[in-house]
């Protein structure tokens, strides 16, 4: 094992006489540890070599149990290094739940995930209310519970399966009429009850594809009265 005091800044020769099994490996490993951060480049290379020698663990390997705290630290037998265990998230919506976002994102003609996000409960009731959709309580309330960036990452696949003919919206100009202009999407209406407050799309009849001439239709739907 290491000998010498620990807050020597020299390595100190490393004993062979008790034999190379994991107890004097996880001794040696352990004195060198406490010292190592003190030492000068060149003392650090003297004893990582005795370390590699005395060990047979790799040169990194050995860097990272030296680097790191000794709780997050250990080594097994025959020279193979144990990770500390991660953490692993519990996947929280399952197949079943990706199966009833689908046909919601299919029925809101493919809304974004934060558009998509604000619509759904109306959109869930209002299928459900005509037979058109049939939900299970648990995946009911997980689809309701999700967040805008959870549906843009379940529905990332399908998006990519479906292919909408290669074609994206360009990006648009932001002038200083649209910075004058709040823009509101489903949420954010609560404090705008009486009439006037207007939600406008503009539609392409295109079939998918903006080629060649085709009609637009500009659509202004009244908040309050709709």
């Amino acid at each position: 094992m290491l000998q010498g005091s620990v807050g020597s800044n020299q390595p100190q020769p490393l004993g062979r006489s008790a034999g190379n099994d994991h107890q004097r490996r996880c001794t040696a490993l352990d004195a060198a540890r406490r010292r190592y951060r003190g030492l000068s480049v060149i003392c650090k290379r003297r004893l990582l070599d005795e370390l590699q020698e005395l060990t047979g663990y790799h040169r990194k390997s050995l860097l990272r149990l030296l680097n790191r705290p000794e709780t997050m630290a250990t080594a097994e037998p025959g020279g193979s290094l144990q990770e500390p265990d991660k953490p692993h998230h519990r996947r929280r919506y399952g197949p079943e739940v990706l199966e009833a976002l689908v046909p919601l994102w299919e029925a809101s003609d493919r809304l974004c995930g934060k558009r998509l996000q604000a619509l759904l409960p109306l959109l869930v009731e209002s299928l459900e209310s005509h037979g058109h959709l049939s939900l299970e309580p648990a995946v009911r309330e997980s689809v309701l519970a999700m967040s805008s960036a959870t549906i843009d990452r379940l529905l990332s696949p399908i998006r990519k399966q479906s292919g909408g003919n290669g074609w994206h919206r360009p990006p648009r100009a932001y002038s200083a009429e649209l910075r004058r202009v709040p823009v509101r999407t489903f949420k954010g209406w609560a404090d705008h009850s009486d009439p006037g407050w207007l939600e406008i799309d503009l539609v392409a009849h295109c079939g998918g594809r903006m080629e060649g001439r085709f009609l637009w239709t500009l659509m202004a739907t009244d908040i309050a009265t709709s």
